[in-house]
């Protein structure tokens, strides 16, 4: 399956730098950037109920100085065309993956517990975790200020996981949904009971028949209480409008960062759109597609409304804690279930959230290859720093619709959020690239990560451009091979195809890590 002798002793070193390194864990690290300010007692418990109409509405934010900051500016310099990173905040990037785990021949299989378990005892460091299903495993990396430091250790980690695979004969699937039809097993833990009762046990499936990539952004410096782990309730400040800034940005963002990353045409094998993931994973209304897990619980998984303020980020959150409080008691459930969660963070799985370990969490987009998460990490990165370096105000605006992420001194404009929920993000589903809108909104914003990231690390962003120049995405390589193969998309996929489908992108994983970790070396 894989070089085995190759990989064994890259991951042995890999094991041996982590030992001698002091890794905390990506909590702990995010964490210690804002412990001068964790006594602040001025989270609010007791936020009035608004109308969801209020939260519908795009307007006009003029950033607030905050007094302290404005004597802390540093002059900005330059480097390669890219601002030097301040030294009042290191912002870092950390990155989550999950993967279906294959047999030999290309099948669905449930053996996520038995590699996880042969890593844990192997490479007892390896961030591993547990999903929904039993064919899903999640592998993490540590936060650290640079991608390439980011990408290097998630690399080192998949290459210790593809070392236990190979022992246990078992593939890693890295694509958003499997091609072919499955029966997930879900697990019975409580966590996953509790969803199963809220969503329908059928309807709970989906969870096991999907897979993303999650990445990790700091919050700006000060916004975020990491004892209580919510943000805080701030006034004039300049950092508290950069995060609703960043958070609106990203949701923005979505469209395009789920075109790029793109790798799920067939779920169960059917096509349903070049993004079948995001469809059946969201649904409702906005994708006409009611049997979504979330369809019938829209606030909770669906790409959401843009926020005014902090204020109303805040309020927003607990606002949903309490519903989500009072669906567990209608179902008849024990509330200390819900006690255990570490936060009020922990019950929202929106594309776009603040997460519970201080982060501003992107967390739509399917699984792929190993390229296409540096490239998308580069992007949200760079674009993030910038806004924040630069106290770019991300206005919502109709300028945004014909100009979308147009830059107007320290303005930049984005399309109102109906216009990117309602149209780009359905059209970016279904139609991805084929859609006039979406390529152009792509392309706009790869021009803008360009110019936002160093130019020494612009082969970074290769991938994405890649794919603009060629039209091409990884659902778009899926289909070019099932139509090759004699598949008529309007049928069921034929079980051949799916397993040669399953077995090229499983078996291409290794190549791929080893290229990504010479462009990053070569970075150096």
């Amino acid at each position: 399956m894989y070089s085995l002798q190759i990989l064994a002793g890259r991951a042995q070193m890999a094991e041996n730098d982590r030992k001698h390194k002091k890794y905390t864990s990506k909590e702990e690290d995010i964490d210690s950037l804002d412990k001068e300010q964790d006594n602040d007692e001025s989270v609010r418990k007791d936020y009035p109920v608004k109308e969801e109409s209020e939260y519908d509405k795009s307007i006009l934010i003029e950033p607030i100085e905050d007094k302290k900051e404005t004597d802390k500016k540093t002059a900005k310099k330059k480097t390669n065309g890219s601002p030097i990173r301040s030294v009042l905040k290191k912002s870092m990037i950390g990155m989550e993956v999950e993967m279906f785990t294959l047999d030999e021949n290309g099948n669905m299989a449930n053996l996520a517990d038995v590699l996880i378990k042969e890593v844990k005892k192997k490479y007892p460091l390896v961030g591993t975790a547990k999903e929904a299903g039993r064919s899903t495993i999640e592998i993490k990396s540590f936060p650290n200020e640079a991608i390439s430091d980011t990408m290097e250790h998630l690399l080192e980690e998949m290459e210790s996981v593809l070392i236990c695979a190979e022992k246990e004969n078992i593939r890693l699937f890295p694509l958003g949904t499997f091609p072919g039809s499955f029966t997930p097993d879900m697990r019975q833990d409580t966590p996953y009971l509790l969803k199963e009762q809220i969503f329908g046990k059928n309807r709970f499936l989906i969870a096991g028949r999907c897979v993303g990539l999650h990445i990790h952004y700091t919050l700006p410096w000060g916004v975020f209480d990491s004892k209580q782990k919510i943000l805080k309730r701030l006034h004039r400040s300049k950092n508290q409008q950069t995060m609703v800034g960043s958070y609106n940005l990203l949701i923005a963002m979505d469209p395009a960062l789920t075109t790029f990353m793109q790798s799920s045409p067939f779920y169960q094998g059917k096509y349903i759109g070049k993004d079948s993931r995001v469809i059946v994973y969201r649904g409702g209304s906005d994708f006409d597609y009611p049997q979504g897990l979330y369809a019938n619980y829209y606030a909770f998984g669906a790409l959401q409304p843009y926020k005014q303020t902090n204020t109303d980020m805040i309020d927003v959150i607990f606002r949903k804690y309490d519903e989500w409080k009072n669906i567990i008691q209608k179902i008849d459930m024990n509330l200390r279930v819900f006690s255990k969660h570490g936060s009020i963070l922990d019950t929202t799985w929106n594309p776009v959230k603040v997460n519970a370990v201080g982060t501003l969490e992107q967390r739509g987009m399917d699984t792929n290859h190993p390229m296409y998460m540096t490239a998308a990490g580069a992007l949200i990165k760079y674009i993030l720093r910038y806004v924040e370096d630069e106290n770019i105000n991300v206005i919502p605006s109709d300028i945004g619709v014909a100009e979308p992420f147009k830059l107007e001194g320290n303005v930049m404009y984005i399309p109102p959020h109906t216009h990117v929920r309602k149209n780009l993000q359905r059209n970016a589903a279904y139609d991805g690239l084929d859609n006039r809108e979406v390529y152009d909104y792509c392309k706009i914003l790869l021009k803008l990560a360009s110019q936002c990231i160093p130019k020494d690390k612009e082969v970074l962003l290769d991938p994405f451009r890649k794919i603009i120049d060629e039209k091409k995405t990884v659902s778009d390589e899926i289909i070019e091979l099932a139509k090759k193969k004699g598949a008529d998309l309007k049928e069921t996929l034929p079980k051949s195809i799916v397993t040669e489908i399953a077995l090229e992108h499983s078996g291409r994983l290794f190549k791929e890590i080893v290229l990504t970790k010479k462009m990053l070396h070569d970075l150096k």
